[in-house]
Parts: structure tokens; C-alpha cells; sequence
């Protein structure tokens, strides 16, 4: 066993050996392969890109972006109020502190939670706002100023996934271990 960052020839051929035999199998019996994966892992990659395009669009403020991942009749509730299709995700946050400031926003991605049933899929992640500039005497540049959760149903329409109808409420106290939502 070698207990530094080095590497013999001798080591480097048994790494590169074993690796030949495990491709070789792979490729020999395909269904090796394949047994190992998540069936629903290529739409479960289509939801996290539908959540890093969320974030993108608060990020850069771009809300052709942000109206693009809601369906035309998409829901959502926030603080008891209900907003229906494309022309209230405008609204509400073209109103929002993502679009009033400049801010970044972060994903705790492990708290991710995505279960898929058909063309329909639950989802839930969270939104930690970093404020880019200042934004008050109490919210200077660098502080984190919103804890939110998202979750609800997101429905693939076509080969797309979009928003559906979800919920947004309060991530606070902040958590490593809390979810929001039940």
C-alpha cells in the first residue's frame, strides 16, 4: 500500500488492467451497464436543469428566461395568494427583490428532493438570495436576504419540463437539515 500522492508503474498497470476488464465487460454485456442506472435519470437531469434555469433567470434578471419554465395555465401560491399562467409569473417577479436588487441565488442541491410518476414529477429545492449590492443599511452587499422554499408539481409537456403548480414559502431559520415543505 503506498502512502503518497505517487504512483509506480507497477500500480499504474493494475489500475489500468482493472479498468480494461470493467470496460471491456461493459461493453461485452451491455445490460451490465445499464443495471447500475436510474431508469428515470435522464428526466430527473431534465428537472434539475429546469430548477438551474430558475435560478439563472433570478440571477441574471431575465424574465423572457424565468416566464419560458412555467406552463401557459401553470399555478403557484405564495403567502395565501394564488398567481395563474405566464402573465402573473411576469408580474410577481418582475415585482420581486430578484428583479428590484442585484442578487445571486443558491441552491443547498443535497435538500434537492425529485419524484417522478409518469409525465409528472414532485419537486422541492430551496433559494438562498445573496445580495450583490446594497441593498439597505441592514441587507449590505454579501448578506444572504431571502430563504425560500419551491416546491409542488412540475409536468413534462412534450420533451420539456415546466413549472406546474407549486408553492413558495419561508426557508427560515436557515437549516442544513430542515425541509420546509411536507
Amino acid at each position: 500500500m503506498m502512502m503518497t500522492g505517487e504512483m509506480t508503474r507497477l500500480g499504474l498497470l493494475r489500475k489500468g488492467v482493472a479498468g480494461a476488464a470493467v470496460g471491456g465487460a461493459a461493453l461485452a454485456v451491455p445490460g451490465i451497464a445499464r443495471a447500475a442506472a436510474n431508469p428515470d435519470s435522464e428526466e430527473t437531469a431534465d428537472i434539475y436543469q429546469l430548477q438551474a434555469a430558475f435560478h439563472q433567470a433570478k440571477s441574471h434578471q431575465d424574465i423572457d428566461l424565468m416566464v419560458s419554465l412555467w406552463a401557459r395555465q401553470a399555478t403557484f401560491n405564495v403567502a395565501g395568494t394564488t398567481y395563474t399562467g405566464r402573465d402573473a409569473v411576469r408580474t410577481f417577479f418582475l415585482a420581486s427583490g430578484s428583479w428590484q436588487h442585484q442578487r445571486m441565488s443558491f441552491v443547498p442541491s443535497f435538500k434537492d428532493q425529485i419524484r417522478i410518476h409518469g409525465d409528472r414529477a414532485f419537486l422541492y429545492f430551496e433559494c438562498h438570495d445573496v445580495a450583490l449590492t446594497d441593498e439597505s443599511a441592514t441587507a449590505p452587499a454579501g448578506s444572504v436576504v431571502t430563504h425560500l422554499f419551491n416546491t409542488g408539481t412540475v409536468r413534462r409537456f412534450g420533451d420539456k419540463w415546466l413549472f406546474w403548480r407549486m408553492f413558495f414559502g419561508s426557508a427560515a431559520p436557515l437549516s442544513v437539515d430542515t425541509i420546509y415543505f411536507p
